[in-house]
């Protein structure tokens, strides 16, 4: 069963040729094809995911029970300031396992403010399709001496990492710049990534709206609302996606929609940070494109992509509209969605010419009952992805990696964690 954007389904078979798909029917298999027998199976978008942070895979645990700003100060970043090369590479490792493990096939994922090369050689090692940036900060109370940048330093390593990288990896890898919020950036650092934002098309990748107490915070200290501030900079535009979006009052939704931004809708971390809940359809009926993502292990602590489509849908239902959000939304949302606030049309969808990220769901691990969507969201995700391929490449066959061993990423991310959190100064 081909589902061609996430959620029309239809009984076909698919035809791959090199990265992309070729044709889509019933087809008759080819004397030199390779045949992926997917009978009583779905075959879907691979999930794209707009919010992720690879290099916090290690973190899982380590940051609990704290409100945004605390487990920043306290836990995020004084981790992240103790990553080495081998910590970094560990954690991004694993992240990419659970990720691709889960039927993740592209993320727009932001580092730390050091070590964005590790970040990119994991990815294009992966066979995974991303966006990526190394976080920028050159300001910020709390944040530790070892993450701060100058404002030059900062925009001089996003410009080497961009050089070295935008696409790499057969064209899976480009670049994207990462101020990490307007806390953690000056006003100089921010109207510098729009304007190179402008020039070379390249998206920008930032946290907004996530946390009552950042919020306050950052009107007090700009004196404006934190999307009125990002656009008076020039940070909003159809090249942005902000993570989070919880707490937008009406004039702020109207700027993301008149720019013509995306928001990263992150349900599980916002529940566990208690940061609240994104009100998804509002923003849905203001034609503001939404995505999905997982965020990070520190927070979340799952990457599991199908797990936040049904939350998504779960939420906002709390409101008290049954339909507020159906199972389609959610996999549109979870699919092309983020296709779209990646600004990449090739991928998100089962359709001629598009790119080759496909998921192949085993229906037999999914719950009986209901129409493909509603059985996929509700029936079990990701516990029924047997196949990933990205880019014609399979790089999961019945549940097991292809180009990696899953027993070494594990063990080698144990022992870089327990490394990390001994040489880590945590309060």
């Amino acid at each position: 069963m081909a589902m061609r954007d996430g959620t029309r389904a239809e009984r076909a078979d698919v035809l791959v040729v090199g990265s992309h798909i070729e044709d889509i029917g019933k087809l008759e298999a080819r004397a030199d094809s390779e045949v992926l027998d997917a009978t009583g199976c779905y075959v879907l978008p691979g999930l794209v995911q707009v919010h992720t942070h690879l290099i916090q895979t290690l973190f899982r645990g380590a940051a609990e029970d704290l409100p945004l700003l605390d487990w920043l100060r306290r836990r995020v970043w004084p981790l992240e300031a103790a990553h080495d090369e081998a910590s970094l590479r560990a954690s991004v490792r694993l992240g990419i396992h659970e990720l691709l493990r889960s039927g993740t096939t592209t993320v727009l994922d932001m580092g730390t403010s050091h070590g964005g090369d590790v970040v990119a050689e994991e990815l294009i090692r992966s066979g995974m399709r991303a966006r990526f940036g190394q976080a920028m900060m050159d300001t910020g109370d709390g944040v530790p001496p070892e993450l701060l940048e100058t404002t030059r330093a900062s925009l001089d390593a996003s410009a080497a990492l961009k050089k070295r990288w935008d696409g790499q990896g057969n064209g899976r890898i480009a670049y994207a710049y990462a101020p990490r919020f307007a806390l953690s950036c000056t006003r100089e650092l921010l109207e510098a990534v729009a304007a190179l934002s402008r020039m070379t098309g390249s998206l920008v990748h930032t946290h907004s709206n996530e946390n009552v107490d950042e919020r306050a915070l950052v009107e007090r200290v700009t004196g404006h609302t934190p999307i009125g501030y990002l656009a008076e900079v020039g940070l909003v535009s159809e090249r942005t996606v902000v993570a989070h979006g919880v707490h937008l009052d009406d004039a702020e939704v109207g700027s993301l929609a008149e720019h013509g931004a995306s928001v990263a809708h992150c349900p599980s971390s916002n529940l566990k940070l208690g940061s609240g809940i994104a009100d998804v359809p509002r923003l849905r009926s203001a034609r503001v494109n939404v995505g999905l993502g997982s965020d990070g292990a520190a927070c979340n602590n799952a990457l599991d992509g199908f797990a936040e489509a049904r939350l998504a849908a779960l939420l906002s239902r709390s409101r008290g509209n049954a339909g507020a959000l159906t199972a389609g939304d959610v996999l549109f949302m979870a699919t092309r969605g983020g296709a779209q606030a990646l600004r990449m049309d090739e991928i998100g969808a089962i359709t001629l010419g598009a790119r080759a990220d496909i998921v192949v769901l085993d229906g037999e691990r999914l719950a009986l009952g209901g129409d493909p969507a509603t059985r996929i969201v509700f029936g079990g995700g990701s516990r029924a992805v047997r196949d990933v391929i990205v880019n014609g490449d399979a790089l999961v066959r019945d549940g097991r990696p292809t180009r990696y061993d899953p027993a070494e990423v594990i063990a080698r991310a144990a022992e870089a964690r327990s490394a990390l959190t001994s040489r880590a100064v945590l309060t």
